[in-house]
Order: C-alpha cells, then structure tokens, then sequence
C-alpha cells in the first residue's frame, strides 16, 4: 500500500474495512478461479484417457477378422435344398474373444426381427479361425448377416460387412447385406 493508503486507512476505520473486504473478496475470486481450472484439467485429462482406452479397444477389436460369407450345398431333403452357410472369423488378437454369434436374416426376414439363422460359441481363442456354420434350408438369398462378440473388457463389437473395421454394438440391426 502507498504512504496516503495507510494514512487514510489508519484514520478513517471504515476504509481499513473496504480495503480488508476487497481483499477478501479477490482472495476468494482467485480461489475460485484456482478450482475452476483445477477441474478443467482434471476433466481434460479424464477425456483423453477415456478417448485412448476407446483407441486401445477399437485396435484390438481390429485384430478380430471377419472375412465374410460363404454358401455350400450339402444335400437335399423334403423340405428343399440344404446349405450351410458359414460366416468366416478369426481372432488374431493376443486376447480371447466370447460370446460370438453368427446371423443371418434371409431374404423374407426383416432385419429389425431377430436373425432367423444364427450359431454360437462361447469363445474364440488368440490366433484361432472360428467358422461360424448354420445349416439353412431354402433359399440362401441373404437380406443381412452379421458377427457378434464381446472383448475380454466386456464390450460387444460387431461386423456385417465383408473386410469392414469393428463397431460398437448396442442392439442395433445390421445393415442389409451388399
């Protein structure tokens, strides 16, 4: 403070108050301020880490390859032409994949209703190729086909489109078959 600040503040109490009370009150700006900020980086910081697990997560799922389709006739009964038909998945990744689930929605099978083909297995090993075979009857004309799995972290990925890179799944239909 300069000479005539103490002198007016030491005779006058009242201007002593309102330079305490500005004080205070930049005090608790500055502090305020100081949190703000704080936050701020702590959130940015909490961001990148989330956007690097998903980064780390997509390259791993990159890692499960689904080559696409195949149809082989294989006989034939009283109710038509018997096929299998086989979804092709590989695991390259140093983790094993669950879960997975091959289907396939037929021509008349609208693919917001469940696949009428499908085929399970519980796991798919680190370097393991996993054909994915449904034995049809019928006509084989695909509307859609899709492979599904979960990730050793408990996040579900899917493929339906043949050499595409992984995406989320969460319940969405697959997009018709190209």
């Amino acid at each position: 403070m300069t000479h005539s600040a103490v002198v007016l503040a030491h005779s006058d109490p009242n201007v002593a108050d309102w330079i305490a009370a500005i004080g205070q009150a930049l005090g608790a700006f500055f502090t305020l301020a100081a949190v703000i900020v704080a936050l701020w980086i702590a959130l940015r910081d909490e961001q990148r880490r989330h956007a690097e697990q998903e980064r780390q997560a997509l390259t791993q799922a990159r890692l499960v390859r689904v080559r696409g389709t195949g149809v082989k006739l294989v006989g034939e009964d009283e109710h038509g032409y018997q096929h299998e038909l086989t979804i092709y998945f590989t695991n390259h990744s140093e983790r094993p994949v669950l879960d997975v689930y091959g289907e396939a929605w037929p021509a008349d099978n609208p693919r917001h209703e469940p696949a009428r083909w499908a085929v399970k297995t519980d796991a798919v090993l680190p370097g393991q190729d996993q054909p994915l075979m449904m034995k049809v009857t019928g006509d084989v004309t695909l509307n859609a086909w899709r492979a599904r799995w979960t990730d050793a972290d408990g996040r579900q990925w899917c493929v339906d489109r043949r050499g595409a890179d992984p995406i989320l799944f969460a319940g969405q239909p697959p997009r018709p078959h190209e």
